[in-house]
């Protein structure tokens, strides 16, 4: 049973799941969530309209303060999971604005064990809380490509079973409690949910013209996951490569040295660009190193193409796609390579998009036959 409720006269919002006040009678809500190392999306609908969300991939601790000047603060993302205050963190843009910048991995052990689960959990609690939507019989994820095959089971057990969230104001006081049970979860590739949002209608149904060799590239700020597809997911083609952004921030470091005599870490450089403050040097000079980077990664452009190319090429796809967040970036060099090169739209969504239609599509197919069957972990 899911169920959200504030705490009496604490402001408390009253939000009931699909179990609550229908007589227990499912509601079929897919949730889609794609968790990347740079933000978290989400994606629903629910009696046809979206609902969406995205934030920072990022977590901070929590310190509460009485709000002397009655902000409210109803944008701030602060949860628990065991219902108590002092472990409570910081989600997305809230600790970007309070833990400079956040808080974040590239560690897959790490990734999968501790900031994915806490990322994909604290969203869903608020997209049920906020955004009006019931508990979901199904919730679809992802991992990188490079670790989802040995990851995905790790992944199920962390987010399997019932949870409890509590969201917070800034002073401490409960803003929502939110209750819920996963059993059904489905993991896919990232980059692969990107596939599906093109290649399945919004029924997710199969669109028979797009079952074919296809190269997606999901840009990320980290990485760049490159999947194969003609319908299903062909991992030996499939694979994971760096950004290149080790190098643009490297180059970063270098300049900030030669022009203000001082080093910054690339966790000090991010956060200040997740922050979108600028970097002040010891003498007073303000730096966009948000801008610095973008002029910066143009400059190694052309060797994030070679690489993309070398991975590509031998797919021989009919399509090429281009989605992510670092998508918009590449598209324009990237089809001076592959001129049939397309946006999948919307870009920054597309695979929590895809998720969600790749739910829809299992869901109708199974549902009878699966029922009550629990998490399930599927390769797509």
């Amino acid at each position: 049973m899911a169920k959200a409720g504030g705490n009496g006269g604490n402001n408390g919002g009253n939000i009931t799941g699909r179990n609550g006040g229908n007589g227990g009678r499912k509601t079929g809500v897919v949730i889609g969530v794609d968790t990347g190392y740079s933000a978290t999306k989400l994606y629903t609908e629910v009696e046809g309209k979206h609902r969406i969300m995205i934030f920072p991939s990022v977590v901070g601790r929590a310190e509460f303060a009485e709000d002397f000047l009655d902000l409210d603060g109803e944008s701030d993302f602060i949860a628990s999971f065991d219902g108590r205050a002092e472990t409570a963190r910081n989600f997305g843009e809230t600790a970007v604005r309070l833990n400079r910048g956040g808080e974040a991995t590239t560690d897959r052990e790490e990734f999968t064990d501790l900031y994915n689960p806490a990322l994909t959990l604290a969203g869903l609690a608020r997209l049920v809380a906020e955004k009006n939507v019931p508990e979901p019989d199904l919730v679809v994820v992802g991992l990188p490509v490079n670790f989802f095959s040995a990851h995905r089971a790790r992944l199920i057990e962390k987010l399997r079973g019932e949870h409890a969230v509590t969201l917070y104001h800034r002073d401490g006081r409960v803003k929502h409690r939110v209750e819920f049970n996963l059993d059904q979860i489905l993991v896919l590739p990232q980059g692969y949910g990107s596939y599906l949002c093109w290649a399945l209608d919004e029924k997710g149904q199969k669109i028979p013209d797009r079952m074919r060799p296809t190269a997606v590239i999901d840009g990320g700020e980290k990485t760049l996951d490159i999947v194969a597809a003609e319908g299903r997911y062909l991992d030996n083609y499939s694979s994971s490569i760096p950004s290149s952004l080790d190098a643009v921030y490297q180059a970063m470091q270098r300049e900030i040295d030669a022009a203000h005599d001082d080093y910054i870490s690339r966790s000090q450089i991010e956060a200040y660009i997740r922050s979108g403050d600028p970097y002040v040097s010891p003498s007073g000079v303000k730096v966009d190193l948000a801008a610095l980077r973008a002029d910066i990664l143009k400059r190694h452009t052309p060797e994030i193409i070679n690489r993309i190319q070398a991975v590509v090429k031998p797919q021989r796809p009919q399509h090429v796609l281009v989605a992510g967040g670092s998508g918009e970036m590449l598209f324009e060099p990237l089809r001076e390579v592959f001129p049939h090169a397309a946006r999948i739209e919307p870009m920054v969504f597309s695979n929590a998009i895809g998720f969600w239609k790749y739910g829809l599509m299992r869901q109708g197919a199974h549902s009878s036959a699966q029922s009550g069957q629990g998490a399930q972990v599927v390769a797509a």
